[in-house]
Parts: structure tokens; C-alpha cells; sequence
């Protein structure tokens, strides 16, 4: 039995439904189960991972567990919650989404973050499989406002290239960890196949949409002051401020790797793919 946290968002729910495709049992955990889609041999347990007292029912006779939060202020709280409930369940593997900037020195907050759950997840006892995805192709859609109202791309990151990578690639990734033996004790990075930046991106969408857009390289002080007017809390912002200066600097960031391909026997899906699917949100049709 495999229990899939995050089950409602972009990652979570096609991992439930590769495995509802493949016919391997497994739970998932909701707070709300009036947001939980109906999938053959997929279980939805309600529980709450801000609620350590919800969860051992939930957890119970579960043998692997998919760990995916936001990433918000209580992620360290809500991941480090799960990995006790797993440990008393006695889930025996655990697969972690974790990100591409988990390290202990980096600036970015959610990459601390990330790195603290990361090694009290290798101290648990328990095995581990550590997934850390590059920047999210979904991150494009969220400027999907700016792109129908304004006719811009905004980003900090300058000219820098990031190999996006589609948020379904990370869950067929997940689902090979989470089914087939020989991923226990590794981390693996996850990217795309190609390296563009955000210039590029907004070219793309562009010419997909038959629209010009214009991209606006911000400073981060421009780009705290956008997230500021979005609602975005403080230490994400941070995040996306150290995020958007690593990127810009070039380096490490530009790694790309060939997890996708070697795990799953296909490429990953491109940019111009994802946007191609994705062309109504930019238009609002």
C-alpha cells in the first residue's frame, strides 16, 4: 500500500493516477474530500498533517509514502509530522519531493527547508528516495494574469537558463521510485532537456498564442514589490528572490540531467510542448 501526500496538486494527483492506471493499490490522504477525484483502486483518507492526531489511521498499513507539501512556513512542521506518523506505521520507504536548491547554506529558505527535512528523513531509520525537480513549467502558467492583461513575462532571473521541468515528468519519476526496486537511498535531480530562460519562455508562449509579449528583467527589488502585491508570504518570497539570483548568475543552476529519460524510457516533455497544451490559459479562452 503506497499513501500519496499532495494528492490534489499538479505532482500528487498524476502519481494517483499512474497508479490508478497500473492497478497498484494506494491512499490518499485529503483534508477535504469534497476535493478528491473519484479513481479506480485509489483510497482517500481524511487527515490533516497540521493535526499529528489525525494521522495513524490514516497511516495505518501503509508500506511506502509519497511525502509532498507546499511550501509554506510549516512545511518543516507538516513534513516532519508525516515522517513520524510513517515511522509508527512502520512505512518502511519513503519518496520525498524535495527541491533542487536543498542544501544547508543556501539562501533560499525553502531550500534550508528542504535540507532539514532531507536529513531527518536519512536519520528516521526508514528508506528513502530524495526527488529534487528543478523549476516547475507550472511557474509560467502563474503569470498566466500578466500575460493576458499586461502582455508580459515578469522575472528576476534575467537572461539566466533554467532547465523547466514538467510537474507530470517529477510524478512519473515518483511513481517509478514509489513501484520498482533499486531507488532506496538516492537522490535524484530532475529536469528538463533543455536550458532557457524566462526571455525565451515568454518568446514561446508568444508565438504560440499569436501574441507579443514583452519581458520585464526585474530588479528584486521590483520583483519583492510584485510578490508583496500578490500575497505571497515573506520567506517565499525570499526564496524566490535567491531563487531568480541563482538563476541569473548561471552556474550550478543550469544542470541538467537525464533522471527523466533513465527512470521513465522517455524524454521529458519541452517547454513549447507544455505551453502548446497549456495555450488557453495564457489567452483566458
Amino acid at each position: 500500500m503506497i499513501l500519496v501526500t499532495g494528492g490534489t496538486g499538479a505532482i500528487g494527483s498524476e502519481l494517483l493516477r499512474l497508479l490508478s492506471q497500473a492497478g497498484m493499490p494506494a491512499r490518499a490522504l485529503v483534508r477535504n474530500r469534497n476535493k478528491a477525484p473519484e479513481l479506480p483502486g485509489i483510497e482517500w483518507v481524511v487527515g490533516d498533517l497540521a493535526r499529528p492526531e489525525t494521522l495513524p489511521s490514516a497511516f495505518k498499513g501503509a508500506e511506502k509514502l509519497f511525502l509532498l507539501t507546499h511550501y509554506y512556513e510549516d512545511m518543516v512542521e507538516l513534513q516532519h509530522n508525516a515522517i513520524v506518523a510513517a515511522r509508527a506505521a512502520g512505512v518502511s520507504h519513503v519518496v520525498k519531493v524535495s527541491a533542487f536548491a536543498a542544501t544547508d547554506h543556501s539562501k533560499a529558505p525553502i531550500g534550508q527547508w528542504h535540507y532539514q527535512i532531507e536529513k531527518e528523513l536519512q536519520e528516521s531509520g526508514m528508506a528513502w528516495t530524495m526527488l529534487q525537480p528543478h523549476h516547475f513549467m507550472t511557474n509560467l502558467v502563474a503569470q498566466a494574469e500578466y500575460v493576458i492583461k499586461e502582455g508580459a513575462i515578469y522575472s528576476p532571473s534575467g537572461d539566466g537558463k533554467i532547465p523547466y521541468v514538467d510537474p507530470r515528468d517529477v510524478a512519473a519519476v515518483a511513481f517509478v521510485t514509489l513501484t520498482q526496486p533499486g531507488h532506496e537511498g538516492k537522490t535524484y535531480v530532475v529536469t528538463g532537456s533543455e536550458a532557457i530562460s524566462y526571455r525565451q519562455a515568454s518568446e514561446i508562449i508568444g508565438a504560440t498564442i499569436g501574441k507579443k509579449l514583452r519581458f520585464i528583467d526585474e530588479s528584486p527589488e521590483q520583483a519583492r514589490a510584485r510578490r508583496v502585491r500578490e500575497g505571497v508570504p515573506p520567506a517565499v518570497i525570499e526564496s524566490i528572490l535567491a531563487i531568480g539570483a541563482y538563476q541569473r548568475a548561471g552556474g550550478k543552476t543550469v544542470t541538467i540531467t537525464n533522471t527523466v529519460a533513465d527512470l521513465t524510457g522517455r524524454p521529458p516533455r519541452t517547454v513549447s510542448e507544455f505551453i502548446k497544451e497549456n495555450a488557453s490559459v495564457f489567452t483566458g479562452r
